[in-house]
């Protein structure tokens, strides 16, 4: 899959894909993904093991809704040593993306670059992915929901 012309690369250079959208098996769990992992083709080895990030850049123009930079690394499990509903820090920007509004999400961000109600261009840095919150490596989770926050497969919107 390639992405579209019009959008820019989530990550340096070609995306990869870690996890697809839909249902998947995690620690033998039958589980449905919402949105897909990525991690950077350019990347090397050491940059994809390091828990320092990759950059993470924004698809479209938009306009930053949601800033989230206060993860604390600490708090990734439980006190009872459980899985904690964590995704790290987090930006979210609205977009329009082939006529339609999206809110796009970008998860399990060590360092976010943007601010709430920031304007930004397609293919704007707005933060670094990383091991954090509660992920099995460095990696960034994408995922986009309509103005309703209905939740939408990103896969044919953003994807040839």
């Amino acid at each position: 899959m390639n992405l579209k012309p019009e959008l820019a690369s989530p990550v340096r250079g070609k995306p990869i894909i870690t996890s697809p959208y839909g249902w998947r098996v995690l620690n033998g769990q039958r589980q449905f993904h919402d949105g897909i992992d990525f991690v950077s083709a350019e990347a090397s080895i050491k940059d994809r093991l390091n828990p320092v990030g990759t950059d993470v850049f924004a698809v479209a123009d938009g306009v930053v809704t949601s800033d989230y930079d206060k993860y604390d690394d600490r708090y990734r499990m439980d006190l009872n040593g459980h899985r904690a509903d964590s995704a790290g820090n987090m930006v979210i920007v609205l977009h329009t993306i082939g006529g339609a509004k999206y809110y796009t999400r970008y998860l399990h961000l060590v360092t976010n670059t943007v601010s709430a109600g920031q304007k930004i261009a397609k293919g704007y840095k707005i933060g670094m992915y990383a091991d954090v919150g509660f992920s099995f490596g460095p990696h960034l989770h994408f995922d986009m929901y309509t103005l309703s926050w209905t939740k939408v497969d990103p896969t044919p919107i953003i994807f040839t």
